[in-house]
C-alpha cells in the first residue's frame, strides 16, 4: 500500500488523516523538535484505506498505543506553502481516545519509530495555551477551542498569510 500524495500541476496534493485526542482541556500535539510549529497527530492514507483505518494505523506506528474512534471532526481543504512546495491537502480529523488510560497520565509520548526518536514529540497541550503558538492548520484551533459537537468543513489557505 502506497500513501495517497500525488503531484499535481504545481501542487502536491496530499490525502491526510489527523486526531483530536482530548485530556480534560488538554490536547494531544504532534511537534517537530527542530520545526517551529505544532499540529495535531497523524498521518498520509494509504490507498485502500478509510479514514479511520489510516488514523489508528498511524497512532499505533508512531507511538505504539491502540485507540478508539469518538467521531468524524473535521474536514479541512488545507492550502499552504512549505519547503519551496505548494500544498493542496485534504485533511480528515477524527476524534480518537486511548484505550489504555495509563497514556493520558503522561506529559509527553516519544515516537517508537527509530528514525523519528529524538525529531519529534508528542505532548499534552492545554487549548489556551496553542494560542501561544504557531498551531497548523491555523484556522482548526478555533473549532478545537470551541470543542465543536458539529461536523464542520473548513478552509484553510496559508498560501498568502507569509508574503
Amino acid at each position: 500500500m502506497q500513501d495517497i500524495s500525488l503531484k499535481v500541476g504545481e501542487y502536491l496534493l496530499n490525502y491526510r488523516v489527523s486526531a483530536v485526542i482530548r485530556n480534560g482541556n488538554k490536547i494531544l500535539v504532534h511537534h517537530g523538535i527542530k520545526k517551529d510549529h505544532y499540529t495535531l497527530p497523524g498521518g498520509r492514507v494509504k490507498d485502500g484505506e478509510s479514514t479511520i483505518t489510516a488514523l489508528k494505523r498511524e497512532i499505533k506506528e508512531e507511538m505504539g498505543f491502540d485507540t478508539e474512534y469518538v467521531k468524524p471532526f473535521s474536514f479541512i481543504e488545507n492550502f499552504f506553502e512549505m519547503n519551496d512546495k505548494n500544498y493542496h491537502e485534504l485533511l480528515v480529523t477524527h476524534e480518537l481516545k486511548f484505550i489504555d488510560k495509563e497514556v493520558y497520565k503522561k506529559q509527553r509520548i516519544e515516537p517508537i519509530e527509530e528514525e523519528k526518536k529524538g525529531k519529534l514529540e508528542f505532548a499534552w497541550m492545554d487549548i489556551e495555551e496553542l494560542q501561544n503558538v504557531t498551531f497548523l492548520p491555523q484556522k482548526l484551533l478555533e473549532y478545537l477551542k470551541k470543542d465543536s459537537k458539529e461536523f464542520v468543513h473548513i478552509i484553510n489557505d496559508e498560501r498568502n498569510s507569509k508574503k
